[in-house]
């Protein structure tokens, strides 16, 4: 068992090593095959993408203001007195009767 200076930071490391202990680059000049690295980004992607979006759709409602629903109609302010006044009449009314 001999030993054989790292190629890329020195360091004595066995011959049947296939990385160097100091720095992980490959003693034998083999590397890994590049499925490894486009699966590791691909995983990558497909955690962060949803986070990101749910972050962003999080911000923009918070952001955005209450609109009032579409299906409700709008109620001025003189509408809502009048409805009030009738509400009255009706209840006066069913009182004297």
């Amino acid at each position: 068992m001999s030993l054989e200076p790292c190629k890329v930071c020195g360091t004595l490391n066995a011959t049947e090593t296939e990385i160097c202990l100091s720095c992980g680059y490959p003693t034998q000049g083999r590397k890994r095959p590049a499925i490894f690295r486009w699966v590791a980004i691909a995983l990558i992607i497909c955690f962060t993408l949803p986070l990101l979006s749910g972050v962003i759709n999080w911000l923009l409602l918070q952001l955005k203001p209450n609109s009032p629903n579409p299906n409700q109609p709008q109620v001025s302010f003189r509408q809502s007195d009048l409805i009030s006044q009738l509400k009255t009449q009706s209840s006066a009314n069913c009182a004297n009767n």
